[in-house]
C-alpha cells in the first residue's frame, strides 16, 4: 500500500506572526465592510445596531473559543479541514471542506467586482462636497456604482480592474508566502487605522455632524423625511443577530487555515485578538453614530443605501482627510482580497497533501509557495469574476453562503462535542454544545430569511440554492473520484484520515 501522505514534511515554512494571523482573521469578518452597505440599509423598525452587534460579539465567544482549542490541538494546513476529517469524520469532513473552500473563489471573484462601488461613492461624495467635477464625472461614467445599469464598456473596465488587482496579490504570494502575509497585514492595518480615524471625524464635528449629512444626503438627491418608528426594540435587535453573525462574527478560518506557518507563540490568542478588534470596530462605529446623529436621524437614511459610517465621516471631513478616509474604505476591499488569496491556496494545498486532489496542488517552488494552488485560484476568479458580465442578479444570488457556513460550523461544533467527550474536557464539550446551537439556530435563519438568498419574496431563490447544491454536490463528486482513483494506486483515503498530518 502506499504511503498515506505525499510526503513526510508539508514544506511550509513557519513565517507568519501573530500580527498576520490577527490581519487575516480581521480580514475574515470584514469589520471596515459591514460598516459600509453590509448592515446599514437592513436595519428593522427599534433594532439598535451596536447592541446587536455586542450581542452577536458575545454569543460568538463559545465558537471563538471552541475554534482556539482545536486550533491549539491540531495546528496544520487547512485548519477546520483537517478537524472534521480526523476527529468527525473522514468522508464527510472531505465533502464539506471542499464545498467550503470552492465558494471562496466565487466569493473573492464577486467581491472584486462590486468592491467598484466603494471607489464609486468615495469619488462621487468627495467631487459633490467640493465641486471637483472631474470626480462626480468619474463616478457617473468611468468608476461607475456596479448594482446600477451598466454598458458594456463600463463592465469590461470593472472586470479588468479586479482581474489586475486580483492577479498583482496572486503574483505577490507566489514570489514569496512572506510578502503575500506582509501585504495583508500592511492593508490590514491601514484599513484599521483609517477606520479609526473616520470614528474620531465624526466625534470631533458633532456640532456639525448634521448639517454636513444633511449637505451629502442634498448633493445625493434625497429626500430626508423624519423616522418616527420606535428608538428600541428587544425584538428587533436581537432579529439582527444573524445579520451581524453572517456578515462577520462566524467567519474564523483563515488563521487556522495557514497555522502550520505559524512562528511559536502565535496561535494561542490571534483569534481572541482579532474578535474583540472586529467587535470594537463594527460596535463603535454604530454607536457613535447613535450619539452624534440620534437614532431616528439615522433610522431615517440608513435605507438609501447611500448613508452609512463612512459616507458620514466623509461628509463631516476636511478635503484632505476626506481622500484619507476614502482610501480606507477602498482599502478595506483590497484586504479583503488579499486574505483570500492566502487562505484558500492553504485549502487546496492540504486537500492535495491529503492526495484528495492532484499532487501537483501540493508542489512548491524555491520560496515555499504552493504555486499551483494559487494558479488554480487565479484562473476560477477571472471565470467567476465573468457572472455580473451575464447578470448582475445572479451574481448576488451567488452571496447564498451563508446556510453552507452554519451546517459547516455545526458539524465544527459536533467535533468540539466528540473531542471533549473523548478527552473528559467538560470545557470543550459545552463550547461545541453552545456553538452547535448557535449554528442551528444561524442555519434555520438563512433558508427562511431572503437576505441569505436560498428564498426571495418570490419564494425559492433557485440561483442560489442551485449554487449551494452545487458546491456540496461537487465536493461529493470530487471525492468519489479521489477515493476511486486512490484505491487503485493502493492508497485508502480512510487511513489517509486517520492520522493527523505532519507539519
Amino acid at each position: 500500500m502506499g504511503a498515506p501522505f505525499l510526503r513526510r514534511s508539508s514544506g511550509l515554512v513557519k513565517q507568519a506572526t501573530l500580527k498576520d494571523l490577527v490581519m487575516l482573521n480581521v480580514a475574515n469578518m470584514g469589520a471596515g465592510l459591514a460598516v459600509f452597505q453590509g448592515i446599514f440599509p437592513y436595519i428593522i423598525p427599534g433594532a439598535v445596531l451596536w447592541l446587536s452587534s455586542l450581542l452577536t460579539f458575545l454569543i460568538s465567544l463559545p465558537l471563538v473559543l471552541l475554534y482556539t482549542m482545536l486550533l491549539m490541538r491540531m495546528p496544520r494546513t487547512g485548519g477546520d479541514y483537517v478537524w472534521l476529517s480526523r476527529k468527525l469524520n473522514g468522508p464527510l469532513g472531505g465533502v464539506m471542506g471542499i464545498a467550503l473552500a470552492f465558494n471562496m473563489p466565487p466569493f473573492f471573484a464577486l467581491s472584486a467586482f462590486f468592491s467598484v462601488s466603494a471607489i464609486n461613492a468615495v469619488l462621487y461624495e468627495i467631487g459633490k462636497l467640493n465641486g471637483i467635477q472631474s470626480l462626480v464625472y468619474l463616478a457617473n461614467d468611468v468608476f461607475v456604482n456596479p448594482y446600477g445599469t451598466l454598458s458594456l464598456d463600463q463592465e469590461l473596465l470593472i472586470y479588468a480592474l479586479a482581474a489586475v488587482a486580483f492577479s498583482v496579490i496572486v503574483a505577490v504570494n507566489v514570489m514569496r508566502p512572506r510578502w503575500g502575509f506582509s501585504l495583508t497585514t500592511w492593508l490590514g492595518v491601514f484599513s484599521s487605522v483609517t477606520l479609526l480615524i473616520a470614528l474620531l471625524a465624526i466625534a470631533v464635528n458633532a456640532g456639525e455632524f448634521h448639517s454636513a449629512v444633511l449637505r451629502f444626503v442634498k448633493d445625493e438627491g434625497l429626500s430626508y423625511t423624519p423616522y418616527e418608528g420606535p428608538n428600541f426594540s428587544l425584538y428587533s435587535t436581537i432579529y439582527m443577530i444573524p445579520y451581524f453573525a453572517s456578515f462577520a462574527y462566524i467567519w474564523l478560518y483563515a488563521g487556522p487555515a495557514v497555522s502550520a506557518e505559524a512562528k511559536e507563540g502565535s496561535l494561542k490568542w490571534n483569534l481572541i485578538l482579532s474578535s474583540i478588534m472586529t467587535a470594537l470596530m463594527i460596535t463603535l462605529p454604530f454607536l457613535v453614530m447613535d450619539l452624534v446623529g440620534g437614532y431616528s436621524f439615522n433610522s431615517s437614511l440608513y435605507p438609501t443605501f447611500s448613508y452609512n459610517f463612512w459616507t458620514a465621516s466623509i461628509a463631516v471631513s476636511p478635503l484632505p482627510l476626506q481622500w484619507l478616509i476614502g482610501l480606507g474604505l477602498i482599502a478595506w476591499n483590497f484586504f479583503v482580497m488579499a486574505f483570500g488569496v492566502v487562505v484558500f491556496a492553504r485549502y487546496i494545498f492540504a486537500f492535495s497533501f491529503d492526495r484528495v486532489f492532484p499532487s501537483v496542488f501540493a508542489k512548491l517552488n524555491k520560496a515555499s509557495s504552493p504555486y499551483f494552488a494559487h494558479l488554480l485560484d487565479l484562473v476560477i476568479t477571472l471565470a467567476f469574476l465573468t457572472v455580473p458580465l451575464i447578470s448582475v442578479n445572479g451574481a448576488q444570488s451567488l452571496y447564498a453562503y451563508t446556510p453552507l457556513a452554519a451546517v459547516y460550523l455545526f458539524l465544527v461544533g459536533l467535533t468540539g462535542v466528540k473531542v471533549g467527550l473523548r478527552e473528559g474536557n467538560r470545557i470543550l464539550t459545552a463550547l461545541g454544545v453552545l456553538s452547535m446551537a448557535f449554528m442551528g439556530f444561524l442555519a434555520y435563519e438563512s433558508f427562511i430569511n431572503p437576505y441569505f438568498g436560498v428564498v426571495s419574496s418570490q419564494g425559492v431563490n433557485w440561483i442560489g440554492t442551485g449554487y449551494l447544491l452545487t458546491l456540496v454536490g461537487s465536493g461529493a463528486v470530487i471525492y468519489w473520484i479521489a477515493r476511486t482513483v486512490r484505491r487503485r494506486e493502493g492508497i485508502k483515503l480512510e487511513t489517509v484520515f486517520s492520522e493527523i498530518p505532519p507539519e
